[in-house]
């Protein structure tokens, strides 16, 4: 239907001096209209909103990467690209907006060691059973300790019931002592 009445449409995007795409259209009458419509740039369109870096300066004491996704995506909000979030998105805000992750941090783990939701550090655990590092790491390695990393090359946690202090306690105590 427009076809009948417009004979040629010319789009013009321009830079200077603000970001905005000029259009001519040609009447088939041989009238002519002009109009400038403003974009946005490229960084505004994929701009994170308030509202979501907000959500994540709330939430990221108290949950790891992927939980947070799960929360914005359940309160209905979109990244900057329209997305759903995942847990790399949410990451990516955190180092965009240098938002501290104390659960992810070598330097937090090294000086707390024990996180909200009783996961102690390597080097937490090693301290509370007497045991050096490489013997947590050689139990997590042995399957003897379940252990995590919230975030890749991140410190690893590890959880530790009673039944597994128990059982670590045990393999402590096998363990010949040199007389000197």
């Amino acid at each position: 239907m427009l076809g009948l009445l417009i004979k040629q449409v010319a789009i013009t995007p321009r830079e200077s001096p603000t970001r905005q795409t000029h259009i001519a259209i040609l009447w088939h009458t041989g009238a002519t209209d002009e109009l400038s419509s403003s974009r946005p740039s490229q960084a505004q369109k994929l701009a994170t909103s308030g509202e979501v870096i907000a959500a994540v300066r709330v939430l990221t004491p108290a949950h790891n990467d992927a939980a947070i996704a799960v929360e914005l995506n359940r309160r209905g909000l979109l990244s900057g690209r329209g997305r759903a979030f995942t847990a790399a998105s949410v990451a990516w805000i955190r180092w965009k907006h240098q938002i501290p992750k104390p659960g992810a941090s070598n330097v937090f783990a090294a000086t707390e060691g024990i996180r909200d939701d009783g996961c102690y550090s390597t080097s937490a655990l090693a301290k509370k059973l007497g045991v050096g590092i490489h013997t947590i790491h050689y139990w997590r390695s042995q399957g003897v300790l379940e252990a995590f990393q919230d975030i890749p090359h991140g410190p690893w946690w590890h959880r530790v019931t009673a039944e597994v202090l128990q059982l670590l306690r045990q393999k402590i105590r096998r363990v010949p002592v040199n007389p000197e």
